[in-house]
């Protein structure tokens, strides 16, 4: 019990520790604000890794560094907490609440779910295709949250108990393509802050107007492919204990009778949610006639549009106590602590060593720089969150490309791909962090989540090269 007390007090201080140390002793005539930067950084992946506090909580810290330590504009920092980007995903978020209170999240999954059978092979699949699809136009913490516990109806199914989940090949492959699945959402830019804040580094460092969702969806539907395909190859290599499932598709059947016919409520929602999604894709077509409009606030108006639009003939679609305690609040400072990092590094001038240092060995070859980057931003989001990776890596991959004299949006393109193969730990997305709470050994899932990165990483690599160089429109934004 001592031994663990002070395990707790060392994890808890040695981020601190090291911030004090970068911001008290000069390094290599590096500036002030360049070493706070630095520390900071390393406080926040060593709490983040360790978790001797919630990540959350770690996600504060910039304003903290910002106000005390004067190593960055405190307005500056603050007003990272409620951007653009957090007023899409709490829009977002809102609107799909919606669908959990009148039940069309769990009718659309179970309805797919009844077209696969018993084989739990199939059933992997979809449930690994089915979180991937979710997830690139849902946040990736509400696709997990909403299927797990589908899954573990078909695992109870066949009697597998929750304390015996970690024994059984198919539990744990069927729970961990969920987590992994979800993981995976960068099909279009709704699918996870990770992609809103490197279209923010696109909009303010490269093409200083506004970003083009279509442009997004076009060019990364691709590279979902190329980071999903060896992933569930790799999750199919496990060998399961059952040739087929007893009961499965019963069970799903009598959970979807109870559901019945499709009522209001679900059909409004989802009404919404389609038309936002929509006029946010055909956003060029009435740019020019109305500037402000855009996704980020298309999505606000729908979602305000929930508390006022009737779900029945008595309710409303969504009241603010129901949605307001299940709101993911720790998202959104997740988000915008990382996106306030990724700031902090590039205004105090890391960002352009890091670039300098950077820039002779990515200047070799496009290929040596495609490798770079990905490397770096595939190592951030498994120790890190992702959205905290690609605060930090997009800025970087940036001012590296600027420097040489080459377009850098490919580049960002491709080593968001490689940010969003971040499957090891639990700190590297909702998916991962929540399978544990449904009896998956976490250590069994960090040998997997090792032995698959690499054949992803070299997927996304390989192929994504060959997109940028048969491509000439890829680095083009319209």
């Amino acid at each position: 019990m001592a031994n663990s007390k002070v395990n707790e007090v060392c994890k808890t201080l040695i981020g601190p520790a090291v911030f004090i140390l970068f911001v008290s002793i000069p390094i290599g005539g590096i500036e002030y604000v360049a070493r706070g930067a630095i520390g900071l950084l390393l406080w926040m992946l060593l709490w983040w890794i360790m978790q001797p506090v919630s990540p959350t909580v770690t996600a504060l810290l910039p304003i903290f560094a910002a106000q005390i330590f004067n190593i960055a504009k405190t307005p500056n920092v603050l007003a990272q907490y409620f951007n653009a980007t957090v007023v899409l995903l709490l829009s977002a978020n809102i609107m799909t609440l919606a669908w959990t209170k009148w039940g069309f999240d769990r009718r659309l999954s179970m309805m797919i779910m009844m077209k696969v059978g018993n084989n739990p092979r199939k059933l992997v699949t979809m449930w690994f295709i089915l979180s991937v699809t979710l997830s690139s136009m849902i946040a990736n913490a509400v696709v997990a949250a909403v299927l797990f516990p589908i899954v573990m109806t078909t695992i109870k199914a066949v009697n597998i108990e929750e304390a015996k989940i970690k024994d059984s090949n198919y539990a744990t492959a069927a729970l961990l393509a969920v987590a992994w699945g979800s993981n995976v959402g960068f099909g279009t830019p709704l699918g996870g802050a990770m992609n809103l804040v490197a279209i923010k580094y696109i909009e303010e460092m490269v093409i200083m107007r506004e970003f083009m969702y279509i442009d997004w969806i076009v060019r990364c539907i691709p590279l979902v492919f190329f980071v999903a395909a060896p992933m569930l190859l790799l999750l199919l290599t496990t060998k399961f204990e059952y040739k087929d499932l007893p009961g499965t598709k019963e069970v799903l059947q009598a959970e979807l009778s109870k559901l019945g016919k499709m009522n209001r409520g679900e059909i409004t929602s989802l009404v919404l949610f389609l038309s936002a999604f929509i006029l946010s894709l055909a956003r060029p077509l009435f740019q020019e006639a109305l500037p402000t409009l855009t996704a980020n606030y298309i999505f606000l108006i729908a979602a305000l549009l929930t508390f006022v639009l009737p779900g029945s003939k008595s309710e409303r679609l969504l009241t603010w106590d129901f949605a307001q305690p299940k709101i993911k609040w720790g998202v959104f400072f997740l988000i915008a602590g990382g996106t306030a990092l990724g700031d902090i590094m590039n205004s105090s001038g890391v960002g352009q060593i890091v670039a300098d240092a950077l820039s002779p060995i990515a200047g070799i070859h496009p290929f040596i720089a495609v490798v770079v980057f990905s490397l770096m931003a595939c190592f951030f989001s498994n120790i890190m969150t992702i959205t905290g990776s690609m605060a930090l890596v997009q800025p970087i991959v940036i001012t590296t490309m600027y420097s040489l004299g080459m377009n850098p949006v490919p580049f960002v393109f491709l080593s968001n791909a490689a940010g969003n193969i971040s499957i090891c730990l639990p700190s590297s997305g909702a998916g991962p962090a929540m399978v544990g709470g449904y009896g998956v050994d976490l250590k069994k899932m960090t040998k997997m989540g090792i032995k698959t990165v690499p054949f992803c990483l070299l997927s996304v690599i390989l192929l994504g090269y060959l997109m940028y160089l048969l491509w000439p429109g890829f680095g083009t934004l319209s």
